[in-house]
């Protein structure tokens, strides 16, 4: 039979609910918050051209693309958190698509160059937002339409 004097007993309990403080698990979350979106624009008549949409959420334009007022203009923008019990994550780096295809019925467009802010080094610990922004490359008389797709982007944490 083991005696346990009080002492001893309170000890081993703080040490218990050290042990499972520090064996907790937190877990990373990415959520959507904002949509990439271009707005309206003329394509082209001959030529190429591309709509720049930078992290703060201003396009500009290259080639014979005319940028038009209305729709939608904004970059992306991701919310990085975290949940769970234990020691704040540190988000470590962020990877980025290196193109993707837009589409609207059999009409398509490539989105690429895509950025961050912050950009894909070091992001920092707790809630971080992460703003996305890419080049949308516009065809010669490229086809209206509502054209969209869907890209992923990876976060690393420890």
């Amino acid at each position: 039979m083991a005696i346990v004097k009080l002492p001893q007993l309170l000890l081993l309990l703080l040490l218990l609910l050290a042990a499972s403080a520090h064996g907790a698990n937190k877990t990373g979350n990415v959520t959507n918050t904002r949509g990439l979106s271009f707005g309206r624009f003329a394509p082209p008549t001959t030529g190429t051209g591309t709509i720049i949409m930078s992290t703060a959420g201003v396009r500009t334009k290259t080639g014979g693309v005319m940028l038009l007022s209305g729709g939608t203009i904004t970059s992306a923008s991701y919310s990085l958190t975290e949940s769970g019990a234990g020691k704040s994550l540190q988000f470590t780096t962020i990877t980025l698509p290196t193109s993707i295809s837009l589409t609207s019925g059999a009409n398509s467009m490539t989105l690429n160059n895509f950025v961050s802010d912050p950009p894909n080094t070091v992001l920092g610990t707790g809630k971080t937002t992460v703003l996305v922004g890419a080049t949308l490359n516009v065809n010669a008389n490229q086809a209206p339409g509502n054209y969209s797709g869907t890209y992923s982007i990876t976060v690393n944490y420890q």
